[in-house]
């Protein structure tokens, strides 16, 4: 027995090893190292991107160490505007108590030094002391006095307190040394894209770079014990930084990946080393597409330097319509509270910038072709960058001229903290750029613009793909109101943080929960029967292509398409005209002795779900018949032929050849039909509901627009964004199934 059971363990490890040895069929050793190593590259890269990324998201910035200290200061504005580092702390101190003293004035709570100073220059001007004899005006006195300079109030504020400014400027100091190490990385990883010697000094540069990242979170943790052992009242505010392990972990990720490729790789003395400039073109192409992109994002625009500047006005909407960037602007500019040469030069700049961001782009598009192109795209990359960047400069002149300006208190301006955003972007084009130029080589004299055409139909794609994304995907990012208990109208703070509360809702409020199975037991049928009848199209289609008439298949396939052109609103006025209490089948009906008064079948719930598709096949029959006439034309006529010979009549071909042919045009739009049935529209039903059918008509999309403006309370508006999440995923997961049956099934799938 002891002998048998060994046998049988025997057996099994024999049949394991078999087992495991069939699957590493063609898989050598060498291949799980080269994969290991890819996996290894490529997560070096992506740390040290992450790490750029983090510069500019003042959440996890590790230089605040004080509640003064705004949370949405980036590191990047950390280390390079200390006047927004530090403003907070210096407006939160009694220091200003001696200026109050010294001129009779008090300084409000969060009020910043810029106003105060241009109050006093408010009161000098109204009391006609600026200028000999009294001569200039108030508006000329306005421009000609400056805010006091912040170096000077800093300079207060640093012998009054001695210690927290020492550990303010530590920070800083840090916040500089983490900017550049994140920088030697980056420049390490475009060496590491060469060969030989010079891979190899791009490995030692990513292990000095990461290296002086985590050494420099140290400092970030002495300047934070500073401010905190400080004597002083503002320690009370002390706060620890957050985002340290979040840097140093990318770090030693980047150390350690870097160091495996140090330790393993060896270089050839006697091989050319080589450095390549793709790199360089690449990361310039994606920069370019991501400025493009922030011009359309009105949460980073610098151009808004005033709070009278709408919070939803884009920087590309700041260039190109003077209207609404100053839109509520006009009071103060009539009554003369601020020179329009101000919002000229603000304007101005916000143009330029949008120009140079779109030359960025046009020399990224270019950049794809021969080197002649090449040269025109170098060309234009260095002015788009310059324009740019220079364009920053303008908005902070704004910015400055704003806060100097005696009527500050009813401008009630903000920092354009979007423009470090632009300032590093352009800056980093711009020197890319400069590498490509000099490692391209010289276009020859004959040489003429040409692009490859797998990059001719990329660049004709680029502009729907960037639609796509702005109107698509860029949206997802108000999903994060679903966290929040937001109020419509107030700004989104950490302090409104709800974490999973929306989420919990329809699970511990029985009513909702009711209202949720409702409505989707009403969504799912009415998008149940759409599918079960979306044969309809593709039989019209096949009816209509037999139709030999070439007039009478014209008028019909334009009458059965123009319904899917009129809106809603009036398919119901026109069914109201025909069934409702005057309409005229009521009409017909009394005046025939039938009916003793009207009545209106528009009313009551009764076969409501097929009163709705009636009504929407109606609408989009002939529009969805459109993609299957197109199939039918691409059909090979020479089956026809060859059914015709073999004696085939006209049913037989249209189902041993037409309805094949279909099938495949049927999959696809039956799997992006499976994949929305949660989508089923709201239009339709919003304008066909009333009381005495809003139960079961009230389909999904229909019920979060109704949470969202109908309810009377804001605070619906996380919840509807929950709902909207969840019919999303929803429709993503029922995509990727019936694709895959659909692979699975016919041998076919979308993707």
């Amino acid at each position: 027995m002891p002998g048998a059971c060994f046998n049988d363990k025997f057996k099994i490890i024999i049949v394991f090893t078999e087992f495991c040895d069939k699957i590493k069929i063609g898989m050598k050793i060498t291949d799980y190292k080269k994969i290991l190593e890819t996996a290894f590259e490529y997560a070096a890269r992506g740390a040290v991107i992450l790490l750029v990324v983090l510069l500019f998201f003042g959440r996890i910035n590790p230089a605040r160490i004080s509640k003064d200290i705004s949370a949405s200061t980036p590191l990047l504005k950390s280390a390079f505007y200390f006047k927004s580092f530090t403003s907070g702390v210096v407006t939160a101190t009694g220091q200003k108590a001696e200026d109050e003293k010294s001129s009779g004035l008090s300084l409000s709570d969060g009020a910043d030094y810029d106003d105060y100073y241009a109050s006093i220059a408010s009161m000098i001007a109204a009391a006609g002391e600026v200028g000999e004899g009294g001569g200039e005006s108030q508006s000329e006195a306005a421009e000609n006095i400056h805010a006091k300079k912040y170096s000077v109030v800093w300079q207060s504020f640093k012998s009054a307190h001695p210690e927290v400014a020492s550990a303010l400027e530590y920070a800083r100091l840090a916040s500089i040394i983490t900017f550049v190490a994140v920088l030697i990385c980056v420049l390490g990883v475009f060496f590491v894209c060469g060969t030989n010697k010079v891979r190899r000094i791009g490995q030692i540069i990513v292990l000095a770079g990461s290296a002086l990242v985590c050494l420099s979170m140290i400092n970030f943790g002495v300047a934070h014990s500073r401010f905190a052992l400080a004597s002083d009242a503002l320690a009370q505010n002390a706060i620890s930084p957050r985002g340290i392990p979040i840097f140093v972990v990318l770090s030693v990720i980047a150390f350690a990946m870097t160091m495996y490729f140090v330790v393993t790789e060896k270089t050839d003395s006697s091989a050319q080393s080589s450095f390549s400039e793709r790199p360089f073109q690449v990361a310039l192409r994606v920069i370019s597409l991501l400025i493009f992109i922030l011009l359309f994002i009105p949460g980073v625009n610098p151009a808004r330097i005033s709070t009278n500047i709408s919070r939803n006005v884009s920087l590309f909407t700041s260039g190109f319509s003077y209207g609404t960037y100053t839109q509520n602007m006009q009071r103060l500019l009539v009554r003369g509270f601020l020179p329009y040469s101000y919002v000229n030069l603000a304007f101005a700049s916000s143009l330029l910038a949008c120009l140079g961001a779109i030359a960025c782009g046009v020399g990224a598009c270019m950049s794809v072709g021969n080197n002649r192109l090449k040269r025109y795209a170098h060309f234009t990359l260095f002015g788009g960058s310059a324009v740019l960047f220079l364009s920053m400069f303008g908005l902070q002149r704004a910015y400055s001229l704003f806060a100097a300006s005696p009527n500050v208190d009813k401008l009630d301006v903000i920092e354009p903290s979007g423009s470090i955003w632009f300032i590093v972007l352009s800056l980093a084009i711009f020197c890319f750029t400069l590498v490509s130029f000099v490692k391209t080589p010289a276009p020859e004299k004959d040489e003429k613009c040409k692009i490859e055409a797998p990059f001719q139909l990329f660049l004709m794609l680029l502009p729907f793909l960037i639609l796509v994304f702005i109107f698509s995907y860029l949206p997802l990012w108000g999903w994060r109101y679903a966290f929040f208990d937001y109020q419509a109208g107030e700004a989104l703070n950490m302090d409104r943080w709800a974490g999973f509360k929306w989420f919990k809702m329809p699970f511990n409020n029985a009513a909702t929960r009711a209202d949720i199975l409702r409505v989707l037991r009403n969504t799912l049928a009415m998008s149940g029967l759409g599918i079960l009848t979306s044969w309809c199209p593709m039989v019209f289609a096949v009816f209509l292509a037999e139709i030999k008439n070439s007039k009478a298949r014209r008028v019909i396939q334009t009458l059965t398409t123009v319904p899917n052109f009129i809106s809603w609103v009036l398919v119901y006025a026109i069914a109201f005209c025909i069934f409702g209490t005057e309409g005229f089948i009521s009409s017909l009906m009394v005046n025939g002795g039938f009916w003793s008064q009207g009545k209106n079948m528009l009313m009551g719930d009764s076969f409501i779900w097929l009163k709705m598709l009636m009504w929407g096949m109606w609408k989009g029959l002939g529009w969805s018949a459109i993609m299957y006439i197109a199939a039918i034309s691409g059909i090979d006529q020479q089956l026809y032929e060859a059914a015709t010979v073999d004696g085939a009549g006209r049913f037989q071909k249209i189902w041993h050849i037409t309805l094949p042919e279909l099938i495949p045009t049927y999959i696809v739009l039956l799997i992006l039909s499976i994949s929305n049935i949660l989508s089923n529209g709201m239009d339709q039903y919003l304008v066909f509901k009333n009381p005495t059918n809003k139960g079961p008509i009230e389909v999904l999309d229909l019920y979060v627009y109704q949470l969202t403006f109908e309810a009377g309370s804001s605070s619906n508006i996380p919840f509807s964004t929950v709902v909207s999440m969840f019919k999303s995923l929803v429709s993503v997961v029922l995509l990727f199934v019936t694709n895959r049956i659909s692979k699975i099934v016919r041998g076919s799938s979308i993707f």
